[in-house]
């Protein structure tokens, strides 16, 4: 429902009380928002609209506070249209006390009519102080639930770890462990330090409970060691018994631990180079496990004679092919009894007990994007590919994601060269037009007209999706054919965008350009010390194969918690390629981290 559909009837009235507020001083004593409803009878009280109706009799602040009375009364009535038109004017009541007792009514008002948009702006913009005391909670817990349910999950870790702090909260929101849970798992490692900044004792608790999790994933004994301690050091938060059910089930769950894991890759043959940077990879994240031996079998053969080499290796799970159809291959025999993660992706809907896909999509990019601009509320983005069949498939991805998201088919186009480029920029903004209005109009003038072209204003973003060259000309591209008194177009990429080799001249022709990465290719804090050595080894190696080691690190990671995540979905395992998650039909799904040039070096932000 949107504000389109109100009556604009009820905003005239409302306009009509609210405009005799500045009259004069009250015609009859100040009434306390939180004072009874006054009843026609014992068992008959006003209804919400009768008590909009005898605000006309007051003035000034009594006035107001009879109309939150009515706003309040709408709520409990479920008159949500009439809640929104009151709350929605008293937002700019000169009264500090009201506006804050407007706080939470006008949340509860946009919740319930879905306005997106203002919901964005208010939870966005508010300060705790600006609340009423006794709201906060409540305010605290619809806004931590409705950011949970946008998938903005570092907002909702934000309010949710604000509640704790209120009065009572834990014990009128018995539901809060398990959202604030849900929300901590989905953070990246680099979200949960900055939570930090400022913590008090128990968000430090919760903190540090959700980073333990994490760095011993896969390893039961080590988890519920590092858990007792936990609880010796944080007394005050929860008891085992009362807390989350999947840091229970965590604790409580036997991971798989191989002794022996073959590794199907194709050894020869042109994607040798491939295979040997995932297996460098394995080997890297191997070596802190002496427990674990490796047997790498070359996938160049039929699955029938990889089934007896896994079978004569004595191997108790195994990870690979690589290559789909392989993949394909492999998936498809009956009698295959190994716990298996497949390195690429599956093409259908069958779903066998203990094979699992785990696959650099760029498809899981193009998601993230359609949810990001979904939680900041752009309509009218535009999406730019190069004409390659990765980029075009990314483009349709998003695509389809944008409309599943309830929003209208995006504006999409396609180049081939620089040209090209540059004159779709030029169309697409359409200061093609504006400068052959200004030409058509200084041939009718006698004096020489000074006019900048303009652009158009009705684009939200635009979403690029080109290779790191592509990428340096199309940003500089934009920037100069965007009007200067036009607001700032936000430009996003995909990693297919970014290189980590570029000179300064590149990172200031990228200032303002925000992209999609995986936390190795950032160097993010967790990855520092493994990226210093990896250099030292491979200082050449290109960056597909920088990305490739990574998968390879990651998949030897994941045998340890894919049990966990396969009974707990809400549990997400920290890799070098992202934030990892695995679905129900056992694919590993990726959430990259987000990262900005800006003043002309390459910063992390966090998004949304």
């Amino acid at each position: 429902m949107t504000s389109s559909k109100f009556k604009p009837a009820l905003f005239l009235c409302l306009s009509g009380i609210l405009a005799g507020c500045a009259q004069g001083p009250a015609t009859a004593p100040r009434s306390s928002i939180d004072t009874p409803v006054v009843s026609k009878t014992d068992d008959q009280p006003y209804s919400a609209r009768e008590l909009y109706q005898l605000a006309r009799n007051y003035q000034a602040e009594p006035q107001h506070y009879h109309l939150l009375k009515a706003a309040r009364q709408a709520l409990a009535e479920e008159d949500y249209l009439l809640a929104l038109a009151i709350t929605e004017n008293l937002k700019q009541s000169p009264y500090p006390l009201v506006r804050r007792q407007n706080m939470l009514p006008r949340l509860k008002a946009y919740l319930a009519t879905q306005q997106q948009h203002s919901l964005m702006q208010l939870l966005d913009k508010i300060e705790l102080e600006q609340i009423a005391e006794s709201d906060r909670a409540e305010f605290l817990w619809l806004a931590g639930q409705h950011q949970s349910q946008q998938q903005r999950y570092l907002a909702a870790c934000r309010n949710l770890l604000l509640l704790e702090q209120q009065d009572g909260a834990l014990q009128n929101f018995p539901q809060y462990p398990d959202l604030l849970w849900q929300n901590l798992s989905a953070l990246s490692d680099s979200q949960l330090e900055g939570l930090r900044t400022g913590a008090d004792y128990n968000t430090a608790g919760w903190l540090n409970l959700a980073q333990l999790s994490r760095r011993y994933i896969g390893q039961p004994e080590a988890l519920q060691q590092a858990f007792a301690d936990w609880q010796r050091r944080y007394p005050t938060l929860p008891a085992l018994s009362q807390l989350p059910d999947a840091v229970r089930q965590l604790i409580n769950l036997t991971p798989y631990q191989p002794k022996r894991i073959a590794v199907l890759l194709p050894l020869q043959g042109q994607f040798r180079p491939h295979a040997q940077a995932i297996q460098y990879g394995i080997l890297a994240a191997a070596s802190s496990k002496q427990a674990t031996s490796l047997v790498f079998i070359d996938s160049q053969q039929s699955p029938e004679a990889m089934q007896q080499q896994v079978e004569q290796a004595q191997a108790e799970f195994v990870i690979g092919p690589l290559l789909k159809d392989q993949v394909d291959s492999v998936s498809k025999v009956d009698n295959w009894p190994w716990p298996t993660l497949f390195l690429n992706s599956k093409d259908n809907n069958i779903t066998k007990a203990e094979q699992f896909y785990f696959a650099l999509s760029m498809e899981d990019e193009a998601s993230q994007m359609a949810q990001l601009f979904a939680q900041k509320n752009y309509r009218r983005p535009v999406v730019i590919s190069s004409a390659n069949n990765v980029s075009v498939r990314m483009q349709q991805h998003f695509a389809a994601e944008w409309r599943k998201l309830g929003n209208d088919a995006p504006e999409m186009h396609q180049f081939n060269s620089k040209e090209e480029l540059e004159t779709l920029i030029n169309s697409l903004l359409e200061t093609d037009r504006s400068r052959d209005r200004v030409k058509q109009i200084s041939a009718l003038l006698p004096q020489k007209l000074e006019a900048d072209p303009h652009s158009r204003l009705d684009i939200d973003a635009i979403y690029l999706i080109a290779d790191p060259v592509q990428t340096r000309l199309f940003k500089p591209f934009v920037d100069v054919s965007v009007s200067q008194t036009a607001p700032r177009l936000p430009v996003y990429a995909s990693s297919r965008s970014h290189s980590t080799s570029l000179d300064s001249t590149d990172l200031r022709d990228l200032n303002g350009l925000t992209f999609t990465e995986m936390p190795w290719m950032l160097a993010e804090q967790g990855s520092v010390e493994l990226r210093q050595q990896y250099q030292q080894l491979f200082a050449d190696q290109d960056e597909t194969l920088q990305r490739l080691f990574a998968m390879g690190y990651d998949a030897y990671q994941l045998v340890g918690s894919l049990r966990q995540q396969q009974q707990l979905p809400a549990t997400v395992f920290p890799g070098l390629t992202g934030q990892l998650r695995l679905t129900p039909g056992g694919s590993i799904v990726r959430q990259l981290s987000w990262a900005s040039y800006r003043n002309n070096r390459l910063r992390p932000v966090q998004e949304p």
